[in-house]
């Protein structure tokens, strides 16, 4: 079967395909005190420094970075004319400028469209690949940028890291990125999304979306990064693992702040996974109480009774768990975190996006307006057992939160299926923790002119 699908997953999507979009119905969003642990100044400052004393063989961190830098670049490929205009007045700027003038003449806006969109093709490269930041030793690209922090997040050495990567040029990539890896003492990997977790489209008609070689599979969403992060937990038992988005990096004159945050993350992880072994083995000698202890100080699911008996106990304790950074939502898009009752139904914490809800819904739209928080994807997974056997992530997933998606390919319309979003429903029956960490470990670069922020600038 095409891309390694069996017959039965080919058949399981082309159902999906003719039903009608999933919508997941929060009962409230998670709030401080319902859901988010503040943490205090004395606190932050306990779990950093547990977080920084790590071995390096205790964690690692995953990034996904497999997609190209097309929608930063979106307004400027239309030539929208506020986005030109934007570009001329502060071209100087911009991190790639030096680039740019290299590569040709950069006179005219049309001539710095040119080396844009052109010369540079900017808006066919990873996005991990494009200049983000200037240096007192040069630009940074974001790929550069997330080892030098990593490199610098502990204090006991530098665990390895793992970048997702374009299947399509992916030997080049690699050579510079890995390069960069070295010359920053990072012992980093890298590998592609498996074509077997891509999905079949549809076309205008319903029927499947011929090519010439026959029907078109598309990637699966980031929701397909599940197995890859499988492969990273079985091939590095028993470490902690830290998720962060590829664009979601600050220059290095910011690390001081930033820095402390994530390893209190890390620091609590640690601290969370081992009260739950704890717990589990003392379940094991019949003493429920270490279990109810921790189901009612951590996870994310106070708003449920507890489970009675010795093996609903082990159950609720017994599976994946992942500690979340939260930041207060200052009008970002994205998810966030809410209350809600997986498959399983049992209420969980879980992160939603927006687009998995039916804003028409009176509901979610008074959840929506009373959320304050929002995911910045800066995440600590555990992912082993009390005996250091790793998960198998995919009984964790919560399946009834897929997307259905309308999209393009070659200018023709098609209907795609994407599985649930690695942190959204891939997580969806796992034991959460949302902790609000500081705005300032937050700057997404959605858009080419989120690189002009402040939180972008070296100094």
């Amino acid at each position: 079967m095409a891309h390694g699908l069996t017959a039965r997953e080919v058949e399981r999507q082309w159902l999906r395909l003719q039903g009608t979009p999933n919508h997941c119905r929060p009962d409230a969003p998670c709030t401080l005190g319902s859901g988010i642990l503040r943490l205090q100044a004395s606190e932050l400052d306990h779990w950093a420094q547990r977080g920084a004393g790590l071995s390096p063989d205790d964690v690692m961190r995953f990034i996904p970075a497999s997609g190209a830098a097309t929608r930063m670049f979106e307004a400027l490929l239309a030539k929208d004319p506020d986005s030109m205009a934007q570009m001329e007045a502060r071209w100087a700027e911009f991190p790639f400028q030096d680039d740019a003038e290299a590569s040709g003449p950069c006179e005219t806006v049309a001539q710095k469209w040119s080396a844009l969109m052109e010369r540079l093709a900017l808006q066919h490269q990873p996005k991990g690949a494009i200049p983000f930041h200037r240096e007192a030793h040069g630009v940074e690209t974001a790929f550069e940028a997330q080892l030098g922090e990593w490199a610098e997040t502990l204090g006991t050495g530098v665990a390895p890291l793992h970048f997702t990567l374009p299947a399509l040029g992916f030997d080049e990539v690699w050579a510079t990125t890995s390069a960069a890896a070295a010359l920053r003492g990072v012992d980093c990997t890298a590998s592609v999304q498996n074509p077997m977790t891509d999905t079949l489209a549809l076309d205008e008609r319903g029927r499947p979306f011929m090519m010439a070689k026959g029907p078109l599979f598309r990637p699966g969403g980031h929701g397909a990064l599940l197995h890859n992060l499988q492969a990273l937990a079985e091939a590095h038992p028993g470490r902690l693992i830290s998720i962060k988005n590829i664009d979601n990096v600050r220059p290095r004159a910011a690390w001081p702040s930033v820095l402390p945050w994530r390893r209190a993350l890390l620091g609590l992880t640690k601290t969370v996974v081992e009260a739950r072994n704890g717990a589990l083995e003392a379940l094991e000698a019949g003493d429920a109480t270490p279990a109810r202890q921790w189901l009612e100080r951590w996870p994310g699911r106070q708003r449920d009774a507890l489970p009675e008996g010795l093996n609903e106990l082990r159950t609720a304790l017994d599976r994946p768990l992942v500690v979340a950074g939260m930041v207060r939502n200052e009008g970002e898009p994205g998810g966030g975190p809410f209350w809600v009752r997986d498959d399983e139904g049992v209420l969980r914490a879980q992160i939603v996006e927006s687009s998995e809800m039916d804003g028409r819904d009176a509901d979610v739209r008074r959840a929506l307006a009373n959320a304050t928080h929002f995911n910045p994807v800066d995440l600590v997974c555990g992912l082993c057992d009390a005996s250091g056997r790793t998960y198998d992530l995919t009984q964790y997933v919560d399946g009834s939160r897929d997307f259905l998606v309308s999209r393009s390919h070659q200018g023709r319309p098609l209907r795609g299926l994407e599985h649930p979003g690695l942190w959204n429903g891939g997580m969806g029956r796992w034991n959460t923790v949302f902790v609000e960490v500081d705005s300032a470990t937050f700057a997404p670069v959605k858009t080419v002119f989120d690189l002009l922020r402040p939180a972008h600038r070296a100094t």
